[in-house]
Formats: C-alpha cells, structure tokens, sequence
C-alpha cells in the first residue's frame, strides 16, 4: 500500500473529498517554503525527546568544555542518551519531551502538545508527508541536517505520526492504573542550575538536575490531575485511531491505555495540579472532559462517550461561561472542545458549539486592523498564540466548508512569524534567510562550558525549527542569553504552529 493510500485510510474520506480546488490566493512564500517550515517545527520534537531517543541533536554529541567542578560523574555519560533512570522505584518513566530548552518533562504542556499535534493531522491529514523516519538515520548518517540536503529517509509513516508515537509511548507509562497517573519528571529549579546539554547533565547529582544517584523526582497524583489526564486520555484515543492503519497492535495499545485513563477521570476526585512553581493549576478542567469523550467516541464509535462529553457542555449555553478573553492555549482548551462538538451532526449541542466556535473567531480573535490575529495579553511567549488562534481559524474554515482558500487571517498570522514583518525576520529559528541565531535551548548548542553567553550555534543544526516568544514588531534581541521571555520557546508554542500550517499545507500542498 502506498503512504497516499495509508494517509487517506487514516484520515476522514469526507475531509478528503472536501477539500476541493485550490483557488488562486497571493502567498507571502514559495509554496515549499510551507512545506519546509512545517518540516521544521515538526522535526524540533525530535529535538526534546528525553530517554534513549535518538535525538538528533544529541545522537554524536560528545562532552565538551565541561568544568572540571562537573566532570565528577562524566564516566556514566551515554552517547545520544539522557534521563534513562527516570522511574518511580521499578516503575519505567523514561522517553516523552522536554518541555522547552530546559530538562524537565512538564504534564500541562507535555499532554496538550500530544493532543494538538494530532488533532492538526487528524482534521487535516493532506497537510502531512513523509520526509523522514523515526530514528533520523538519514540525517544522522550523513551529518547533514538541512532541507535542502534532502538527506531523509521517507518510512512510510507521516512525520508528524512518528513524533508524537515518542510521546505516546511515554504517556501510556504515565497511565499507570485507574488509580495512579504520573503527570511530572523533574524539578525545574535545580534543572535551572547549569548550562549544559541533557546528556551531561544526567550525570550530575539529583540536586544539580542530574540522576547520578537514581531517577530525577517523579510527580504521581491518586486524583485531582483531571485536566493532564484528560488530555493524556485524548491524545492516545486520538493515536488509537490515526496509528490503525500503520501498526494495529500499537492502536490498540494506546485505546486500553486511554480507557484506563477513562476510569482513572471518573473514578478519581477532580481538579487540577500546578507545576511545583512553574505551571500554575489550570483554572477549569470540564473543556478538557468534553474532548477526552469526544476522542473516545470517535474512536470507539460508542455512544456512551458522546453522551458523556453533551453532559459536560453546559458552559456552552451563555457567553459569560466560554467567554474565557485569552486565548487557545494549553491553558484554555474551550477552542477544541467546541470544535469537536460542533463537527459531530448528531450532537444536540451541535449549534451551540457552533455558536462558541463563531464566537472566538469573530468576536475574540479579529484583530482591529490588520491581519494578526489579537494577542489579548501577556508578554511572555506571545507569538504562541497567534499561531494557536490561526490554527483554530483554520479548524472554523473546515465546519464552514470554506477550504478552496486559506483563511487570510491564519494565513498573515503565521506568515509574519515566517518573516513577512517590518523586520523580515522569521521567529522560527533556522527559517528563512533572517532568523534567531541565539536561543534558549541547551542542547542546540552542544555546549556543557555552564556559560549560556559563551555559545556558538552549530551550523548543522542551524534549522532547529524552534519558535521562539518573539514579539509583534518584527524585532529580536539576537544575543548570547538574551531575555528568555523572548528567546525561549516550547513544545506547546511549536503545537499550535505545526497545526496552523499543516491547515495551510493541506490546501496550497495538499499530499
């Protein structure tokens, strides 16, 4: 069978059908342009996978410049590994990403980044090819890490399916029964102790960030943890149904997990955990309840779960409820949750949610002039969500059956962070001929000199793919160490991104 075949198998016949002609639409980029931004920020996961990998940015790196107050433990250094002992006693944690430039494993982005990256292939699988396998050996064999060098080697299997299959395998480690779920690996204030890559900072000592005398600390709750394991939850089902038709037996792997997930939110007391001091507890939980059901019955095509997502809907009815004045984040999810129901004919809260769809892009997000899209408010990571609310535009132009053209608001937003600004500066690091060169990410650099202003880039891996914080006037402080709140990025700031332009790909490139 071949990957057309295999994509289509996975996807949705009626989305295929109805994609239709492209019409003739002034684009800021040459078409592969879109498809090389999409293959960038969908190859970074494999940039922050922890645990035996492969990581391409860690797979030949050997310890370098380290001070000789670290170089204690470098005897157990491994090759291309970091974080092997993650584990509760016996109990296997290991794999899953890091949450940013940092090493610790964070539940309320590592789950919400799962489920959006493949919600995007889901509901818009033309988007997705194949350029390259899940171990990279292509890149890695010949040392050239570039699109350009066309050095991938295509498995059959959609890119993005083979990131998030190294995050799925994680998080079915984190569903460990219906009364256990593991939600955090790591403390991020001692990770924050040295500049240097994973693979030497897993020798270090525990209270250096390290696991030289056994597995990092590791976060479990007994309940209260509703919203990561929901999302958790949501991501397998969703991985039980779009793996099928690639490994059978894995699909069904991630569906026991996911109803073990299902018992675990219903048999356990709700609410929501915070991140020791770095993620705050999410404010609600019910929007991520309607999308775990709504993944399940997709899935499973059993009644009983559509049922259980209309009973928690009821946010649905009056815009003071869903009125949440942000925007699409790992922290407000009613976005999707709305979506789901309002793409589900036999759903009674069908035009409801609909209602709140059409809400969020005509009333929330329409920018007062311009293209890009409202920021809303906040300054750190800004550029994650007028990615994110691109990504929802396009989700709304797939119930309004509009997909002849990319919507021009998802389309400018995610141009500009390419570089279409008063800068022609593209915040995706390695994009585009002006582009971050100082980031901050710990093992782009290679470095273990615990000097974040003594980095030099790595050529090879210039095209890291990294969306950064950035800003909305076309700017960038390009130095060593810079303002993090502008220089950091994350696995959730890329999700909605590779999302937005999966959308954008499945029209003007569709596979």
């Amino acid at each position: 069978m071949n990957r057309l075949a295999k994509i289509i198998m996975g996807a949705s016949l009626t989305a295929f059908s109805a994609m239709g002609t492209m019409t003739a639409q002034n684009l800021g980029f040459d078409k592969e342009q879109y498809q090389k931004a999409l293959w960038m920020t969908t190859r970074f996961y494999g940039a922050q996978r922890s645990g035996v990998g492969p990581n391409w940015l860690l797979a030949t790196h050997e310890p370098t410049d380290v001070p000789n107050a670290l170089q204690g433990n470098l005897k157990n250094f491994i090759k291309g590994q970091s974080f092997v002992k993650d584990a509760d006693g016996n109990y296997d944690l290991t794999g899953g990403w890091f949450d940013c430039g940092d090493h610790v494993k964070f539940g309320q982005t590592e789950f919400y980044s799962a489920y959006m990256l493949l919600l995007g292939y889901s509901e818009f699988p033309e988007g997705y090819d194949d350029y390259y396998s899940f171990d990279y050996k292509g890149y890695i064999t010949s040392d050239d890490y570039t699109w350009e060098g066309k050095k991938g080697i295509p498995n059959g299997i959609p890119d993005i399916l083979d990131e998030v299959k190294y995050a799925t395998d994680y998080l079915m480690k984190c569903v460990a029964s219906n009364n256990t779920f593991y939600f955090q690996v790591g403390d991020g204030s001692v990770d924050h102790n040295h500049w240097v890559t994973a693979s030497v900072m897993s020798t270090l000592p525990r209270n250096e960030g390290g696991e030289a005398e056994g597995s990092r600390v590791v976060y479990k709750a007994t309940g209260g943890v509703t919203s990561m394991a929901s999302l958790c939850g949501a991501a397998l089902a969703t991985m039980a149904r779009l793996y099928k038709p690639f490994d059978p037996a894995y699909a069904d792997a991630c569906l026991q997990k996911a109803l073990i997930a299902y018992d675990f939110v219903n048999q356990t007391s709700k609410g929501n955990a915070n991140a020791k001091g770095f993620y705050g507890a999410k404010p609600k939980y019910v929007a991520d309840l309607v999308i775990f059901n709504v993944e399940l019955y997709r899935t499973t095509k059993d009644a009983k779960y559509l049922s259980a997502a209309e009973k928690e809907c009821g946010w649905m009815n009056t815009e003071a409820d869903y009125n949440y004045n942000y925007s699409l984040c790992y922290n407000n999810t009613e976005d999707l949750a709305a979506y789901l129901i309002a793409s589900l004919p036999e759903s009674s809260y069908k035009d409801k949610a609909m209602k709140v769809m059409d809400f969020y892009i005509n009333s929330m997000y329409k920018p007062a002039s311009g293209y890009i899209l409202n920021k809303q408010k906040g300054d750190w990571g800004i550029l994650r969500f007028p990615a994110n609310q691109a990504f929802s535009y396009g989700l709304h132009s797939k119930l309004k059956g509009e997909m002849t053209t990319v919507n021009p608001y998802s389309l400018a937003s995610i141009e500009y962070i390419m570089g279409k600004n008063s800068g022609n500066l593209s915040y995706i690091t390695g994009f585009g001929s002006k582009s971050p060169t100082y980031v901050h990410h710990r093992n782009f650099y290679g470095s273990d000199a615990d000097k974040e202003t003594a980095v030099k880039i790595q050529e090879k891996f210039r095209q890291l793919g990294y969306l950064v914080g950035g800003n909305l006037n076309g700017t960038y402080n390009d130095v060593p160490g810079a303002d993090y709140t502008y220089s950091e990025g994350g696995i959730d700031y890329n999700a909605g991104l590779v999302g937005a332009l999966g959308y954008i790909n499945s029209i003007i490139n569709p596979v």
